[in-house]
């Protein structure tokens, strides 16, 4: 993990469990994400192919669930399960995602600021944001080299609290009428404008 620590406990029993159904139903894990208080796990599922989900993988899944839920004591009697696909707007957590989206733009929220000194050229526009929206040039296990504004900046994981992709929705529909998108990008073009 680069912007989550590791997992334990009950998150990793159900990241284990999690990972066995998706597997055995020919999809991908994109992420989890489980609140121990309220019970409530997100799966975000995609096609290895697409990447992205249609309703009917993400039916597939929960009713995968269905006999853990009825024959494991362990999981809580609070447990809901959602099923979704990581989005057009989805979270990047890992080097992996990073890597996914290079030549994307991405949404950062970081922990401290640009360092102005280590970077003259930094746009003056974004001084003193803690919330980016920045190109993404390359990532690798240390971190991104993203580029703001025509000046390219490395920063590093510890930086980054949360990062989500930022789809060019207008992309997305140029695909759609010229029927080149796929039905996941379409469902999710149509979830987006909701």
């Amino acid at each position: 993990m680069v912007l989550k620590g590791p997992r334990q406990g009950m998150e990793l029993k159900l990241l284990e469990l999690t990972q066995k159904i998706v597997s055995e139903n020919n999809l991908e894990l994109y992420e989890m994400e489980w609140n121990a208080s309220s019970g409530n796990l997100v799966v975000y599922i995609q096609n290895p192919k697409t990447k992205s989900a249609v309703l009917e993988d993400c039916v597939k899944i929960d009713r995968a669930f269905n006999p853990y839920m009825e024959t494991e004591t362990w999981i809580p009697d609070n447990f809901t399960l959602e099923v979704s696909s990581p989005g057009l707007y989805r979270v990047l957590t890992t080097v992996a995602h990073f890597k996914e989206v290079v030549g994307e733009d991405v949404m950062l929220s970081l922990a401290t600021k640009i360092d102005e000194t280590k970077y003259p050229d930094f746009p003056k526009v974004l001084r003193n944001n803690l919330k980016l929206k920045v190109g993404l040039v390359s990532a690798n296990e240390e971190g991104l080299i993203v580029d703001a504004k025509g000046s390219e900046i490395a920063i590093p994981y510890s930086q980054i609290k949360k990062a989500n992709l930022e789809t060019d929705i207008n992309k997305v529909r140029e695909k759609v009428a010229d029927n080149d998108a796929t039905d996941e990008e379409l469902i999710e073009v149509e979830e987006a404008e909701e």
